[in-house]
């Protein structure tokens, strides 16, 4: 699906919402930017169709650890519970003192106070002894605090400082581009992209869970994340799946491809979450010796023509037609000469940002929150790709979020079985927001706080449990919409990969060449001899 930046639309939202939640049985998407991404928001299903929240989508390749909640106090004292050597990390500013309370105060109310996993917090200017000491106060669990050199910070030398560099931002920022004409999110982008399990601080874990300043979650995590993704071999998590914009990141799959080639990069099945496939046409590489070169010739041509599957049978049909008028010789044939005459006008199709067969669909993991194994990034392949995007500049000429550059990145390595999908986490930030339903099982344990600053009034209700639901004590908000049935295009190819077999995870038709010719040419030979 390709999609362009054709206007900016503002103050629409909750007018928007005011439709999705009216009576309206249309299905119908709608476009808009929100929070530096392109927003799919779906006009309500007819009254027969389930939302995707309403269902189990659970697989053998991908579903929540647990369904509902656990016995958190049995869980940690079981002998083969291990804490795991895991961090929470958020990037912040003095000055967000307030936001970064309140994501404390959710996370700890929500899972940590059960578990005391630490946090690191990192600034580019010193903390404040005031921000440390409301910080350290929040929590019962140990809190570092560290300060980025410019090596970590900064743009490369010969880049800082330069009129190069002011006149790019300020470019993006004449041209709408969200956030694009601020140097600070340039370097946020860069820093989240490669560079934040390089600080001392992240060095000494395995693990980390992504915080960021005024996040919300929404439902109870009675057992250890890290520990179940180390126990199910997952080495990267999310919670949410949308586009990108697309002028925030024209070249980014362009350069890929070139690290790609240039380091003749093997990329695991993760690659077809975010990539479109043109190249369709298989054909039997055994079988090339029996054809001339020119026959051979005219196939690899075929490639040029045929990028969906509605143009396979016309093509192969106009081949067909070609070759018999030229090997008959038959001057009558005026199909045949037709065919071959617009052969020779014609242009094959160019689809711009197509590379090698390829397109990036701009889909890509909300990386504000991603639960994850440091050397999901920390290892040779990650490490030289980062630095192949720094030499490109692209984090400054344009404006690449660490979102698509984080789920490229992992493209590289990672398969779909390396990936999990915290279907049972509720959170959100900004104006997404994903909060699944509660699992029939919620009530088995009830809440049990393990801090007093938690405690619970006895009539605090929860969202009312559904058949397939898979959340613990949640209490999901009514805005923003559930974003797993308002932003479908990228979630749905994530829930095509899960579904398909393994290592079957094809999410396009392919076509043998071979075969399917065969059966073309048999139909003509049949029509013309009738």
């Amino acid at each position: 699906m390709r999609i362009r930046i054709k206007r900016r639309i503002v103050d629409v939202y909750d007018s928007l919402l005011d439709i999705l939640t009216s009576t309206v049985s249309l299905y119908l998407y709608v476009t808009i930017i929100i929070g530096g991404t392109f927003i799919y928001l779906t006009l309500p299903k007819p009254s027969n169709v389930k939302f995707y929240s309403q269902q189990d989508l659970g697989t053998d390749r991908d579903a929540p650890f647990f369904y509902g909640c656990v016995n958190t106090q049995n869980y940690l004292q079981h002998p083969d519970y291990e804490k795991m050597n895991a961090t929470f990390v958020m990037l912040t500013r003095n000055e967000e003192l307030k936001d970064v309370l309140a994501s404390l105060k959710s996370i700890e109310e929500h899972f940590n106070q059960w578990f005391n996993y630490p946090y690191v917090l990192l600034n580019d200017k010193p903390f404040t002894e005031e921000f440390k000491s409301a910080v350290s106060s929040a929590t019962n669990a140990k809190v570092e605090f560290g300060t980025l050199d410019e090596a970590l910070w900064e743009f490369p030398e010969d880049v800082r400082n330069t009129d190069m560099l002011k006149n790019a931002i300020e470019d993006q920022g004449d041209r709408g581009i969200l956030y694009g004409n601020m140097e600070s999110y340039h370097k946020m982008c860069r820093f989240y992209s490669g560079i934040f399990y390089k600080h001392p601080l992240m060095q000494k874990y395995k693990w980390y869970w992504r915080l960021e300043p005024d996040v919300q979650f929404f439902c109870d995590l009675t057992y250890d994340p890290f520990l179940e993704m180390h126990r199910n071999n997952k080495k990267y998590a999310f919670t949410i799946v949308i586009p990108e914009i697309y002028w925030t990141v024209p070249n980014l799959f362009r350069y890929t491809k070139a690290f790609i080639r240039k380091n003749n990069i093997k990329v695991g099945s993760l690659w077809k979450l975010f990539s479109t496939n043109y190249d369709i046409l298989k054909t039997d590489e055994k079988d090339r010796s029996k054809f001339s070169k020119y026959e051979n010739m005219v196939r690899d041509d075929l490639h040029q023509w045929v990028k969906f599957e509605d143009d396979v049978d016309p093509k192969l049909s106009e081949k067909v037609t070609i070759d018999h008028f030229l090997e008959s010789g038959d001057e009558e044939d005026d199909l045949g000469l037709m065919f071959l005459v617009n052969r020779a006008r014609a242009k094959p199709p160019v689809i711009e940002d197509e590379f090698e067969g390829e397109e990036y669909n701009l889909c890509h993991f909300w990386s504000n929150f991603e639960i994850a194994r440091l050397d999901v990034f920390d290892n040779e392949v990650y490490n030289n790709y980062f630095q192949f995007l720094e030499d490109t500049g692209g984090f400054w000429k344009e404006r690449w979020g660490d979102a698509p550059v984080h789920t490229i990145g992992l493209g590289l390595t990672l398969d779909v079985d390396d990936v999990h999908y915290f279907r049972d986490i509720g959170y959100m930030h900004s104006i997404l927001r994903h909060c699944p339903k509660n699992s029939p099982d919620m009530d088995e344990f009830p809440y049990v706080e393990a801090d007093k600053r938690y405690k619970r009034r006895f009539w605090t209700k929860y969202d009312t449990p559904i058949e397939g639901g898979s959340g613990c004590r949640c209490r999901c908000p009514n805005r923003p919409v559930e974003v797993e049935d308002t932003i479908t295009f990228c979630f749905e190819k994530w829930m095509d990969l899960t579904h398909a077999e393994k290592g079957r995870e094809e999410l396009q038709k392919l076509f043998n060449l071979e075969e399917q010719e065969s059966q073309v040419k048999q139909d003509f030979l049949e029509h013309l001899n009738a």
